[in-house]
């Protein structure tokens, strides 16, 4: 016992600076995903159904960092000394049913944007079908984590140390998703399934979200908004490029009026127009805002997904800042459940106009329309 004390704290000092990272990450990640479950529960209402599955992302967020983080730093601190082997199988299963669950949500969230983007005419998601599509992924999620609550365990290996000049071969136990004890028979198709279901939840949420970029692109772009948007007036359709001219024909009409019917027309036409062009701007925002989520997800997801297929094709013993780099990588889809709080407050007026009130105290502005 005494052994495996002094190889983990010799071990707990090779990964020093991943440890640091790691507790800050977790400082971020408990704090933005709080956040975000406070305004969206509490003071963000949402009227259509389009936030529904924010705050449900922030909770399982919130339980993924903390239980990422954890894992990662008993393993990096108690790795030959592990303290419980029930708490090793509990993290393990807390790790995959959150990483699982947030990706899917994450493809749900991206079918919804296709729908409303590209698909505005055709039937959307309601809130029974969104409740009926987060306890799907909950069973599927929970039904391929279950099996490491049996696989996962204490792996007996042999570590080598010469620490007194003399190289001795010494038996621990580590924490590890499967025990030694199941086999390659069942393991590697396990972890097969796993490693295969995560590329295609990525190939997926890419290719529907693909279309949703390139129309949010379309509408973005200057030129091609004015060739293509178009601003209905009294009886007579006007292209953008000629909107400024038109509006100092109304506020003209306003400021001299003839009769107090056409007078309040136009007023009503102009305030509407103002009205539908922020709600517009705010709607795009909201499309941008789950596309960078997206590529947050993609690229954390990718890059741990790459560093354990490298892994495991080449076998090759790090030490000192290499082992570092490799655990950055390894964990990098961490980040997925830490920086979404930071994208909303970024993107969503409403969040971040809600989030300055319950800071600030002030009276700002409160918006109303749904996006």
């Amino acid at each position: 016992m005494a052994d495996a004390e002094i190889l983990s704290d010799k071990y707990s000092e090779q990964l020093l600076p991943n440890t640091m990272v790691h507790l800050i990450e977790a400082a971020f990640g408990i704090f933005g995903n709080s956040l975000v479950l406070l305004m969206y529960t509490k003071y963000i209402q949402d009227k259509t159904g389009t936030r529904y599955f924010i705050p449900i992302l922030a909770f399982i967020d919130f339980i993924g960092c903390v239980s990422n983080v954890t894992q990662f730093h008993l393993d990096n601190t108690k790795r030959y000394s592990y303290p419980d082997v029930y708490l090793c199988k509990s993290l393990y299963f807390s790790m995959i049913l959150t990483g699982g669950f947030s990706a899917h949500l994450i493809l749900a969230i991206a079918l919804q944007r296709y729908l409303i983007i590209c698909r505005p005419f055709s039937q959307q998601m309601s809130r029974k079908s969104c409740r009926i599509t987060i306890l799907v992924i909950f069973l599927f999620s929970v039904g391929y984590a279950s099996p490491v609550l049996k696989f996962g365990g204490f792996y007996r290996t042999t570590v080598e140390d010469d620490s007194l000049n003399v190289t001795r071969n010494i038996s621990v136990l580590v924490c590890h998703s499967d025990d030694g004890t199941n086999g390659t028979g069942v393991m590697v198709p396990y972890f097969g399934f796993l490693l295969l279901l995560s590329f295609i939840n990525i190939f997926v949420t890419t290719a529907l979200y693909i279309p949703v970029t390139k129309t949010i692109y379309r509408t973005l772009s200057p030129t091609r908004r004015n060739r293509t948007s178009t601003v209905v007036d009294v009886d007579t359709n006007i292209t953008s490029k000629e909107t400024q001219s038109s509006t100092v024909e109304k506020i003209a009409m306003v400021e001299f009026p003839q009769n107090d019917v056409r007078r309040s027309y136009f007023a009503s036409q102009n305030t509407s127009t103002i009205d539908k062009n922020r709600e517009q701007k705010a709607r795009k925002k909201i499309s941008v805002m789950f596309l960078v989520i997206i590529i947050v997800y993609v690229v954390s997801y990718l890059t741990s997904l790459i560093t354990q297929v490298h892994s495991f094709a080449t076998r090759i013993e790090l030490k000192g800042y290499h082992l570092n780099i490799y655990f950055f990588c390894l964990r990098f889809n961490l980040l997925n459940h830490i920086a979404n709080p930071y994208i909303y407050w970024f993107y969503d007026i409403k969040f971040r106009n809600e989030l300055q009130k319950f800071c600030c105290g002030g009276s700002i502005r409160r918006y109303s329309f749904s996006v």
